[in-house]
């Protein structure tokens, strides 16, 4: 699993389409403020402080769709739906 210490960015930016959540953290104030920890372990403690009401959600369809934008970039980003169907 990544750690943040590994993150291919300065900066780290956290969005969600579902709400228009958009945050910009700075990664190595981040791992001098609270450590190195995995990216996945991050991204709930972002979803958590921000206050995301689907952030625990159990249902499939009604879950928090925050990401990292610069690894969604990186990836190929995007709606794996939508590329399937050409968008």
């Amino acid at each position: 699993m990544p750690m943040l210490s590994e993150f291919p960015s300065e900066k780290v930016i956290v969005s969600c389409e579902k709400c228009g959540m958009w945050k910009q953290y700075d990664r190595d104030a981040m791992v001098r403020a609270g450590g190195d920890r995995t990216l996945a372990h991050l991204l709930d403690d972002i979803v958590a402080r921000i206050g995301c009401p689907k952030a625990n959600s159990l249902s499939v369809y009604d879950r928090c769709g925050a990401k990292y934008e610069e690894l969604a970039r990186l990836l190929g980003g995007g709606n794996a739906y939508a590329k399937a169907k050409g968008g």
